[in-house]
């Protein structure tokens, strides 16, 4: 059996949306980086061979006009629309039974799996007990409204706290683990 984990690596705002709206990422962009902190991304990517995103999060990352991130792994897109486009390589469509797939990969051999997002697929695997690892990082800014990290009713759950980390940006990196 693999011991391979389901990590939520994802940036919230102080009041818990992921994104505006919209959908939108532009309040991310905004934070002052002039160091170019990656906030430990390339090493969280080397553990992961696999990533897993809801519809709105894929059309989203295919909005910011640079190549497909995330090609030298394999992609998996939650949609229960069967005629979804996929425009990006190593990229599947998982339409229904999301639960028992996910609890299938982690069984295989391979690194990591990241899930990306969106706050709907968040909570449904948080509900499904699916989420092994949350690497939350607070961005010094408050939205007001937009798509929160816990939507629709998600179930008590239990986590350490394993790190935290303060960056100069403002921004917060904070590791938790199941219990």
């Amino acid at each position: 059996m693999s011991n391979r984990k389901v990590k939520l690596y994802i940036a919230a705002s102080i009041d818990g949306y992921i994104a505006r709206p919209d959908g939108s990422l532009d309040w991310l962009e905004g934070l002052p980086n002039p160091n170019k902190i990656d906030y430990g991304y390339h090493a969280f990517y080397k553990t992961i061979d696999t990533v897993i995103m809801g519809r709105i999060t894929y059309e989203e990352v295919l909005s910011f006009d640079v190549d497909w991130p995330y090609a030298n792994g394999k992609t998996y897109v939650v949609s229960s629309d069967r005629a979804l486009k996929i425009k990006t390589k190593n990229t599947w469509l998982i339409p229904e039974d999301l639960v028992n797939t996910v609890r299938m990969m982690k069984d295989e051999e391979g690194k990591d799996i990241w899930l990306l997002g969106g706050g709907k697929l968040v909570t449904t695997f948080l509900n499904a007990d699916l989420i092994d690892e949350m690497i939350l990082f607070i961005t010094p800014v408050i939205l007001g409204e937009g798509i929160p990290l816990f939507p629709d009713k998600p179930k008590e759950a239990t986590f350490e706290l394993v790190e935290a980390k303060a960056y100069e940006t403002g921004m917060t990196g904070l590791t938790y683990r199941r219990k």
